[in-house]
């Protein structure tokens, strides 16, 4: 949903200023379920969701005890309304155990962390499978709004290594992308919002799931954690040490800042509706068709060279350039690259239509947890 769109609601239940714009703007911005798609427009995280899929690293105590501690992009993910005030919810899921049963499931607090209680027909469904510590749980998203969700038991042999590390080093470039446009170089993003914007930027709409959140960024990409809080750039710590370094425990800062806003209540009022009504002017899907002039100008291209065949949507295109820019990253930083990498290089760039060296001219110099059974996970 665009400003104008939400502007033209409100001004069919009411008059408004002429400082609506910036009333809204500033308003829409504490809400932590709207979500930045576009420039000036919004999706609702509730809706966003649809048809998104996640990867979990099962614990072994959690397969026998029949419960998943919960990352601030899981909890978002099963309980999109939390970040707002950060108040327990009463909010009742229903999972599907892929080819079982149903069961509910409820948020709990676990040795101080926020969890997922799945009770006894998920350990029974996890033994049926043979599934133990290490293995990956997917979680397929059905219908946030409703509370409807599937978990499907991926062994770990059965991990594409190649595919699931390609989708790693894509969510890493993403992030730093994410951060680097909406914060200072002396910044952190919450874990939280940023794992709304990946949402909302579509990432997770792919059949392959990256790994775990905080093991990617601390694995893959240039982002520190800071203060307890969230993610930033490191300006003061050399570039291997940031890919390198390790998570420390993650607290929550506190409500999201419209919880108590006059500004915020005002525009509840304003709407005079669910807020996830209000943003049901289309599918999720729509969010994505918005263009920009990196876009625009592959579409142009795209047409000249009268090739067969679709362009690339505008979400898939801006991944492939993450690629791309990834690669051009690593020869930047280490002098070369493989063979096969130097082949995967010239091969986005003719299918993107980008010369390598416009990306380097640009702005990328910028404005071990290995034990899957004790993941950093965020706390209370």
């Amino acid at each position: 949903m665009s400003l104008d769109t939400l502007l033209a609601t409100i001004e069919r239940k009411r008059p408004i200023t002429k400082g609506a714009t910036q009333a809204v703007h500033r308003a829409i911005k504490q809400l932590f379920q709207a979500v930045p798609v576009a420039h000036n427009r919004y999706g609702w995280l509730s809706r966003l969701l649809q048809r998104n899929v996640f990867r979990h690293p099962l614990t072994s105590e959690e397969a026998r005890r029949g419960f998943i501690m919960l990352d601030e992009l899981e909890h978002a993910v099963f309980f999109p309304e939390f970040f707002q005030t950060y108040q327990p919810e009463e909010r009742k899921l229903h999972i599907d155990l892929f080819g079982a049963r149903t069961v509910e499931a409820e948020a709990y607090v676990e040795r101080n962390t926020w969890s997922l209680r799945l009770g006894k027909e998920f350990v029974e469904w996890v033994s049926e499978l043979g599934g133990q510590g290490r293995d990956d749980l997917l979680i397929m998203v059905t219908d946030a709004t409703a509370g409807h969700y599937t978990l499907r038991l991926q062994p770990r042999e059965s991990r594409d290594e190649s595919a699931i590390q390609q989708r790693n080093m894509r969510l890493a470039t993403l992030a730093e992308e994410i951060v680097a446009e909406n914060r200072g170089a002396d910044e952190m993003m919450p874990t939280a919002e940023l794992a709304a914007r990946l949402i909302g930027r579509g990432f997770f709409r792919d059949a392959v799931p990256a790994d775990d959140l905080h093991y990617v960024l601390h694995h893959y990409s240039t982002l520190r954690f800071q203060n307890g809080l969230g993610y930033g750039q490191d300006a003061h710590q050399p570039e291997a040490d940031r890919i390198f370094s390790m998570a420390a425990p993650f607290y929550a800062e506190g409500p999201f800042s419209g919880a108590g806003d006059p500004a915020y209540d005002d525009l509840l009022l304003e709407v005079g509706e669910p807020m996830d009504d209000l943003f049901a002017d289309g599918s999720s899907a729509d969010f994505f068709d918005d263009s920009c002039p990196s876009y625009e100008a592959y579409l142009q291209s795209f047409e000249d060279a009268e090739q067969p065949g679709e362009p690339l949507s505008h979400s898939d295109f801006h991944l492939l350039e993450a690629e791309l820019e990834a690669l051009l990253s690593l020869e930047e930083e280490f002098g070369y690259l493989l063979a096969e990498q130097i082949a995967r290089k010239d091969q986005l760039a003719e299918r993107l239509f980008i010369d390598p060296e416009t990306l380097l001219d640009g702005d990328m110099d910028g404005d071990e947890y290995d034990d899957f059974d004790e993941p950093p996970f965020w706390q209370n």
